[in-house]
């Protein structure tokens, strides 16, 4: 009887200790997709095709390299994906990763020797926010977002299959989404 419960106290403690990292990492965290006019962003990048899972690993490429090799220092990073991973094989999906230009404009022509560059379009899109307290919050965002985006597309009329943009601002602590809005043709 005395293991038992010290096992139901074990369990007890480790859920509680379960519910809290959930909840700080943002697991609890209502989410509200709504349209913003928003964009014009200088994206740094390279073009990168396989495993999502690799985002994280070409984003900090991207930063140490304007870091060492052009003392640029950046505070968001983002990736554009294009593909739905649940649809297209991990061996071909793609997307652009790296760093949001935010001063240093007048090294861009120089920065296109060992990066894409380019603006991201501003216009109107779909935008939700997440907290940003280290990876787990981007695997729950993964989680929670992108379903309450799709979910916002289909039942208003867009298609659901767009490209998607993170941005993850560390300054502000959080992970910006966006999502294009291109109509269903009828």
């Amino acid at each position: 009887m005395k293991v038992l419960k010290i096992v139901t106290v074990v369990i007890g403690v480790l859920l509680i200790v379960l519910i809290g990292l959930y909840a700080y990492y943002g697991g609890l965290t209502a989410i509200s997709p709504e349209i913003k006019e928003v964009g014009g962003e200088t994206l740094v990048y390279e073009q990168m095709t396989g495993d999502y899972g690799q985002s994280a690993e070409v984003s900090d490429r991207v930063y140490q390299k304007l870091l060492d090799d052009y003392q640029i220092e950046t505070t968001k990073g983002f990736g554009v994906y294009y593909d739905n991973p649940q649809t297209t094989e991990k061996e071909i999906l793609r997307a652009d990763v790296g760093c949001i230009l935010e001063s240093d404009f007048e090294k861009i022509a120089v920065l296109k020797n060992d990066f894409e560059i380019r603006q991201y379009p501003e216009g109107s899109y779909l935008t939700a926010e997440f907290p940003y307290r280290g990876m787990p919050s981007i695997l729950i965002g993964i989680m929670k977002v992108y379903p309450a985006l799709h979910s916002y597309l289909e039942q208003n009329g867009y298609r659901v299959d767009s490209p998607g943009l993170e941005i993850w601002d560390l300054p502000n602590q959080k992970i910006i989404y966006r999502r294009e809005l291109i109509k269903v043709e009828s």
